[in-house]
């Protein structure tokens, strides 16, 4: 991949925290919570089915060892995601999905072995298992108090 590639793809991944944050913030402050939150696990799902389908791309382009054992371990946080918002109460869900985050990038910065993109991942994990924790948080405060 070139450097003109590669700046593209960081931009739009750092660009893709933008509903991550705003979701969360308005969480935080209690505007229009309920939607936000339905807005924000969405997101979250379609976000972490996204990196799932990175590995499915790159054993499609012939990338990656053990392509068959790989092809059923990418569809993990499509499954994840899916069972989370659809099933679980969002509590539950928020904890599912950001433990999920952090459980994938640890095999994504194993399997993916470009180094520009080892370095994207973590600070950009980092941030949205933090919105995680802030929409837990709010969440969790206002059935404590109320």
């Amino acid at each position: 991949m070139n450097d003109v590639t590669q700046q593209t793809a960081i931009r739009l991944a750092w660009a893709g925290l933008a509903p991550f944050i705003l979701l969360a913030a308005l969480g935080v402050v209690g505007i229009y919570q309920g939607l936000a939150l339905q807005a924000f696990l969405a997101y979250s799902a379609v976000i972490l089915s996204f990196l799932g389908g990175i590995h499915w791309g790159l054993i499609m382009a012939g990338e990656m060892e053990k392509p068959q054992g790989r092809l059923l371990i990418c569809m993990l946080p499509s499954l994840v995601g899916w069972l989370a918002v659809a099933f679980a109460p969002a509590l539950v869900a928020l904890v599912v999905l950001g433990l999920f985050y952090i459980l994938w990038l640890r095999y994504d910065v194993e399997a993916v072995t470009q180094d520009w993109y080892q370095k994207m991942r973590r600070p950009i994990t980092f941030v949205v298992t933090g919105t995680h924790f802030l929409w837990f948080i709010a969440i969790a405060s206002e059935r404590a108090v109320g």
